[in-house]
């Protein structure tokens, strides 16, 4: 091991120290003082050399009489120390345990690697914990040896290759000097010797890695200068570099803007050891009354906020409902940001980003590309993949599917509600099982209902105090079943004379909804039509209101990636019917469900049991709660982050890696290009290489654009001058 001394003697005490602590005995130590003007290096070694705990070291000095330069004087070195190996460690750095072992096992990771060099905290495109920002400290928290054991435990031991051996700590191997030479004497006195070196060792056909084990402490600059700043040889020097090597300063920033290849990930790692994780949580759903998507992501958010080993920003609508916003501010470690706020350019790009809600627009998936390192969608189901009838046309159904697909392939990771969720999109050959992953999610929610004193919808005078009522829940799209709801009514009034009221709650949708075949039915039998009441979207006060007037809760849906109606029922104390399948059945007993698929006659029966039995009611409630007990929000967000951080050391998914994936997403085309000829974009396809044509077209293109463009210009100052004038007829 040689260690190059010039000046900065109290940053080589701290070397030595370290050295003579955590170098094995049988690593030779050559300290080779390059004529500097600081006698007291010499003292020290032999004070070093003479004290106890140092005996087992062999440690050799070597001054030169007149001061030779960086490079000359470590092929001294070389030459002393042949036919050995020779590691280079700068007089600024302080190594810790194990860091020797980790340095030889990477550069003997393969035949061919001529360097291997450590990670630091300030050492160009190696330097952690911010990647490519070399800095004097490490972050105040950490001490130097907690720093290094967390690094290298946190390591992936990948070895990724790099452009040049960077000189604060490198592995120099003995048989890349044999077949390239040394140093290059043209580089003294420093600076750029070790990219000649490693440009010459590639050449030849060998490589150079990183330990990603290894963490050196750099304070950067007190070998070759005392007070850190650009030697007045750099651009020379760079200069030379270019000359000989013109593809090498391009190459290097490509390298360092990478966000996809083992480089990336290793830094991601040791990024995360020593700063830990961030996530941006897309919470832009948030708006509105409380719906599931929205109960899952406010209860996520918090979950992980409670787990404590995560940084999350969560992406918020302009508009957040007052209850939301309560909760949100009220949540330690989570910082809030608008859309426009994470688009800036001061938003710092995360570890990694989750949409916990399915992809709707490219524009969603070309915004979240550009928030992380790694993409995490949530599929909560392929409902609407499968249903054309919950689009307006086919070109927006067909649309919907081919972003689907793209959003499925581009993600790092896909996360599903269910089995059933997750293998109904392995069928459609939307993903690997190994990017596929199910995560449960909670159902002890707290923060959602925090505070709410039951308030009484609109229309709840028309529900006599002493009635039995069933509530429904969901919107109205047909899958929700809310027509079976009905039958039901009509069945225990026939079977029954069960003068109950059935309560519906739910939005309505514009597409694929259920209120045709709701309003045919109730018009043919006006006796369900009286005891039926419509509370459509209400509050969660309101909601708890109608909990508490309920003797039953129907949940009649057919489809679902989850299921949190029967739970969210029997926290309230109420309990609920459902009919087995898909992904009810691997969260609640089949025996229970109490609706037998779609027999209204037996369904009735269990209906009223369950209305009127206390051991009927007990049973069911003592079935779902015993469900509820494994699934809570704490074990939902464990999983998450272990999720996260495998999502951030595995490879980058190829289609992510590539332009015409999450690359293209990142930017390669603007957000309004790909409204206009992404999936379910505004362009036709039968126009886009006619447009294409014309566009190329040199006497064409240019005035057809020029025209377009001022047409527009001249469009939108009248449509702001209506604004002004009060005239919004046209929309």
């Amino acid at each position: 091991m040689c260690i190059p001394v010039y000046a900065g003697h109290d940053h080589f005490v701290s070397c030595m120290q370290s050295v003579l602590a955590h170098t094995p005995s049988g690593c030779q130590i050559l300290v080779c003082d390059d004529g500097s003007p600081d006698s007291r290096s010499l003292e020290l070694v032999r004070r070093l050399a003479q004290a106890e705990d140092s005996s087992a070291h062999e440690v050799a000095y070597l001054r030169r009489e007149r001061t030779v330069g960086f490079p000359a004087n470590v092929n001294g070195a070389f030459a002393v120390c042949s036919p050995a190996d020779v590691i280079i460690l700068n007089s600024d750095c302080v190594v810790a345990e194990g860091w020797l072992d980790g340095l030889c096992a990477a550069a003997y990771v393969d035949s061919r690697v001529a360097t291997a060099t450590a990670l630091t905290n300030h050492g160009s495109m190696v330097s952690v914990p911010e990647r490519g920002i070399p800095k004097r400290q490490l972050p105040a928290e950490w001490s130097f040896d907690a720093a290094a054991a967390a690094v290298s435990a946190r390591s992936l031991r990948v070895r990724p290759r790099l452009l040049t051996a960077i000189g604060h700590c490198v592995f120099v191997r003995r048989s890349a000097l044999e077949l390239v030479g040394d140093f290059d004497l043209a580089f003294s006195p420093g600076y750029g010797e070790e990219v000649d070196f490693s440009q010459r060792c590639l050449h030849s056909g060998l490589s150079h890695v990183v330990a990603d084990d290894v963490l050196v402490l750099h304070h950067g600059g007190g070998s070759f200068s005392d007070d850190g700043k650009k030697h007045p040889v750099q651009d020379a020097h760079e200069r030379i570099i270019a000359a000989r090597y013109p593809y090498y300063h391009d190459a290097i920033k490509l390298v360092e803007n990478e966000v996809a290849g083992p480089l990336a990930r290793v830094l991601s790692a040791a990024r995360r050891s020593l700063s830990g994780l961030s996530v941006v949580i897309d919470a832009r759903t948030l708006a509105g009354p409380m719906t599931g998507t929205q109960l899952h992501v406010l209860e996520l958010i918090a979950a992980l906020a409670r787990a404590g080993d995560v940084r999350i920003t969560a992406i918020i609508p302009d508009q957040l409902s007052g209850d939301v916003a309560d909760v949100l501010v009220s949540l330690r470690h989570v910082e809030l940001a608008t859309r426009a706020q994470a688009a800036s350019v001061a938003f710092h790009r995360a570890d990694l980003v989750h949409r916990p809600f399915q992809i709707n627009s490219v524009e969603d998936l070309s915004f979240l590309a550009r928030l992380g390192e790694r993409l995490v969608v949530t599929n909560q189901d392929l409902i609407g993949y499968h249903n054309p009838a919950y689009f307006r046309s086919f070109a927006r159904w067909h649309g919907y599917r081919r972003l689907t697909r793209i959003a499925l392939a581009v993600s790092d990771r896909v996360v599903f509600f269910s089995a059933h969720a997750r293998d109904d999109a392995l069928a459609e050959d939307l993903v690997e099982p190994d990017r596929a992953s199910v995560v449960h999610i909670g159902v002890d929610h707290v923060l959602s209902r925090a505070g709410h004193a039951p308030v009484a919808p609109r229309g709840s005078a028309r529900l006599p105090p002493d009635a039995e009522a069933m509530l429904c829940i969901g919107t109205d799209f047909r899958h929700k079943n809310r027509i079976f709801a009905l039958r039901l009514l009509d069945e225990l009034q026939r079977r029954h004379d069960w003068r109950g009221y059935l309560l519906l709650v739910g939005p309505r949708v514009a597409e694929g909804s259920s209120a045709p075949d709701e309003a045919e039915m109730l018009a043919l039998h006006p006796r369900v039509a009286e005891a039926v009441i419509d509370f459509a979207a209400v509050t969660e006060a309101e909601k708890a209101w109608l909990f508490d007037r309920a003797g039953l809760v129907v949940y009649p849906t057919v489809h679902e990636g989850f299921g949190l109606v029967p739970f969210e029922a029997a926290d309230h104390g109420v309990p609920c019917m459902w009919a087995k399948g898909t992904s009810l059945s691997e969260v609640l007993p089949d025996v229970d469900a109490g609706i037998v698929p779609w027999d209204v006659g037996p369904s009735a029966d269990a209906a009223l049991a369950l209305l009127r039995e206390t051991p009927a009611r007990e049973r069911n409630l003592e079935s779902i709660r015993a469900a509820a007990a494994t699934l809570t929000w704490d074990s939902t967000a464990a999983r998450l982050l272990e999720l996260y951080n495998a999502t951030c050391d595995a490879p980058a998914t190829p289609a992510s890696a590539i332009e015409g994936g999450r690359g293209l997403m990142r930017g390669a085309l603007s957000e309004d290009a790909m409204r206009l000829v992404g999936p379910g974009g505004a362009l036709p396809p039968d126009v886009e290489r006619p447009l294409l044509a014309l566009a190329n077209h040199p006497q064409i293109g240019a005035p057809m654009f020029r025209a377009m463009k001022l047409g527009y210009q001249a469009s939108y100052r009248l449509r702001r001058r209506g604004r002004t004038n009060g005239d919004v007829s046209d929309g």
